[in-house]
C-alpha cells in the first residue's frame, strides 16, 4: 500500500530559511492604513481642542493617548515620532534635567512602549556590531570616574543621563535592526519633515526659533531649551545629508519634492545659525567625495547624480543668500579673521588644559570639576580633549577606539547609496566634533546608531541588487526589505 501527500511538497520551501521577526506588529496593509487614518484624525481634533477650544492639556491628552498605542504597536512609528521632534532641541540634558519638553516625552514614550513592544513581539536581536559594547564600557567607566570627583551626586546625575543616551543607541539600533528597509526609510523621512517644519516656524511664530535680535545674529533656540546655534547647525547639517540620499534613494514623486525643498533651503539655514563648526564641516563632507577617488569612479552614474544634487544645492543657496543678504552681523561673524583666530586660539588653549587635567587626574576631573580644578569657564570644544580632560585618559582610549570600530562598520559597507550616506553623516559629525562637543547631545548618538544600522541595510539592498541581477526575484530569495 502507498500514502501520498494532499499537497505537493515543494523541495525548495524545505531550504527556505524564514526571516526574522520584526519588532513590529504585522497586520495587514488596510488595518495599517485605517490605524493611521484614525491617528491622522485623532490628532487633528486635538490640535482644535487646544488652539480653537483653548484647552492645552485636554488636547495634549487626545493626541498623546493613540499617539502612544500606535507606539506600542509599530516600533518603526514610535521611531519616526522621535526623529520628528529631535530638530526641537532640549531631549535628555543635563541643565535641564526636570524640564518637560517635546522631545524628551516622545523620548520618555518611545522608551516605554518598546518594553511593552518586546513583551508582545519577542524579536530575536543579533547586536552584529561591537562598537555598542564599546559604547557599554565607556558609559561604565564614565560612572565610576563621577564617583572620585567634585560634587559626587551632580556627577552622577550627568552619568545618567549618558545612561540614557545609551538606553537610546541601543533602542533605535534595535527598532533598525528589527524591522525593514522602511523602517530606515520613514526615520530618515520624519527627520527631514521634522526639520523643515523647525525651520518653517521659525517664520511664521517667530517663535520656534529666537530672533536674531535676542540671539545676537544668530539662529540659536527651537522648541526645547538644551540647544545653541551650533547644535542646530549639526541638525540641520545632518537632515540636509538625509535629504540627499533620499532624493536618491526615494521613488514617491511626493517625498521627493519634500527632499528638493530641505536641499534648497537647509544648508541656507545653516549659514544662519552663524555656526563656523558646522558650516566648515558640511563644505568637507561635501567634498569628502575626492577623498575616495577609485570609488567614485567604480559608480560613475552615482557619482554624477550625486555631484549634479549637490551643485544644484549649492548653486540655490547661492542665489537665495545673494537675493536675501544675511544679516550684517551675522555676515561678519563668517568672515571676520580677527574673531576666527581668537576663537581658534581659545580653543586650543582649552586642548592643552584637557592634556594638563589628563596629566594630573589621568582618571578625570568630572564634569563640573572641570572648573573648579582647572579654573576655566568653558569646557574644551572639541569631543575628544572634552572626554580626555573631564572623563581621563581611559575614557578618551574608549573614545578613539569606539571612533575607529564606526569607520571599520562604513568601510566595510557594500559600495552603494547607503554607504556613501553612512559616511557622509560619519564625517560631518567628526568634522563637527573638533569643535564642537556632542557626546552628551542626543542626536550624536542617534546618528550613530543610524549609521550602524544603515550596515545592515546596505547588505540587504546589496543582496536584492545581485539576486535581481541574477534573475531571481525577492520573494523567492528569501529577501523581505
Amino acid at each position: 500500500m502507498y500514502t501520498g501527500y494532499a499537497n505537493e511538497i515543494s523541495e525548495e520551501d524545505l531550504l527556505y530559511e524564514p526571516s526574522e521577526r520584526t519588532s513590529d506588529i504585522q497586520l495587514p496593509p488596510i488595518i495599517n492604513t485605517l490605524l493611521l487614518a484614525a491617528w491622522v484624525a485623532t490628532f487633528l481634533v486635538g490640535f482644535l481642542v487646544i488652539y480653537l477650544a483653548k484647552s492645552p492639556l485636554l488636547g495634549a491628552l487626545i493626541m498623546a493617548i493613540p499617539t502612544f498605542i500606535g507606539m506600542v504597536i509599530k516600533p518603526t512609528f514610535a521611531l519616526c515620532m522621535m526623529m520628528l521632534v529631535l530638530p526641537t532641541g532640549a531631549g535628555i540634558g543635563y541643565e535641564t534635567a526636570f524640564a518637560f519638553s517635546l522631545d524628551r516625552g516622545v523620548g520618555i514614550a518611545l522608551a516605554v512602549s518598546f518594553l511593552l513592544n518586546l513583551m508582545v513581539s519577542r524579536p530575536s536581536l543579533h547586536i552584529r556590531n561591537k562598537a555598542l559594547w564599546v559604547i557599554i564600557t565607556y558609559t561604565i567607566w564614565v560612572f565610576f570616574a563621577s564617583l572620585a570627583a567634585p560634587y559626587v551626586s551632580l556627577e552622577l546625575r550627568r552619568a545618567f543621563t549618558l545612561f540614557q543616551l545609551l538606553v537610546l543607541v541601543f533602542t533605535v539600533y534595535w527598532i533598525l535592526e528589527t524591522n525593514s528597509y522602511k523602517t530606515f526609510i520613514w526615520a530618515l523621512r520624519a527627520y527631514v519633515l521634522g526639520s523643515l517644519g523647525t525651520v518653517a516656524m521659525a517664520f511664521i511664530t517667530g517663535a520656534a526659533i529666537r530672533s536674531m535680535e535676542e540671539a545676537e545674529g544668530r539662529y540659536q533656540a527651537t522648541l526645547g531649551k538644551a540647544i545653541n546655534a551650533n547644535m542646530l547647525a549639526v541638525l540641520l547639517g545632518m537632515a540636509f545629508l538625509a535629504a540627499v540620499y533620499l532624493f536618491v534613494r526615494d521613488k514617491h514623486i511626493f517625498w521627493r519634492v519634500i527632499h528638493l525643498i530641505a536641499i534648497v533651503f537647509l544648508p541656507v539655514m545653516v549659514l544662519k545659525t552663524g555656526s563656523r563648526g558646522g558650516a566648515i564641516a558640511l563644505v568637507f563632507t561635501i567634498l569628502s567625495p575626492l577623498l575616495f577617488v577609485r570609488q567614485v569612479l567604480r559608480r560613475p552614474a552615482l557619482a554624477a547624480l550625486l555631484f549634479l544634487v549637490v551643485v544644484f544645492a549649492a548653486g540655490s543657496t547661492a542665489f537665495i543668500v545673494r537675493k536675501h543678504p544675511l544679516g550684517e552681523r551675522l555676515s561678519k561673524r563668517l568672515t571676520d579673521i580677527q574673531s576666527a583666530k581668537r576663537s581658534i586660539a581659545n580653543r586650543i588653549r582649552l586642548n592643552n588644559e584637557a592634556i594638563e587635567a589628563a596629566m594630573k587626574y589621568p582618571t578625570g576631573t568630572g564634569y563640573l570639576g572641570w572648573f573648579e580644578r582647572m579654573g576655566e569657564s568653558h569646557a574644551p570644544h572639541n569631543d575628544f580633549f572634552f572626554v580626555l580632560g573631564v572623563y581621563g585618559i581611559p575614557a578618551a582610549v574608549l573614545f578613539v577606539f569606539f571612533v575607529i570600530m564606526t569607520m571599520f562598520t562604513v568601510k566595510r559597507m557594500p559600495l552603494g547609496i547607503e554607504k556613501l550616506y553612512a559616511r557622509a553623516a560619519l564625517i560631518f559629525l567628526l568634522v563637527a566634533s573638533l569643535n564642537i562637543t556632542q557626546l552628551y547631545r542626543k542626536h550624536f548618538w542617534v546618528f550613530l546608531a543610524i549609521i550602524m544600522g544603515a550596515e545592515r541595510i546596505s547588505r540587504l539592498k546589496s543582496n536584492v541588487t545581485e539576486y535581481i541581477h541574477s534573475g531571481t526575484d525577492e520573494k523567492s530569495a528569501g529577501i523581505n526589505y
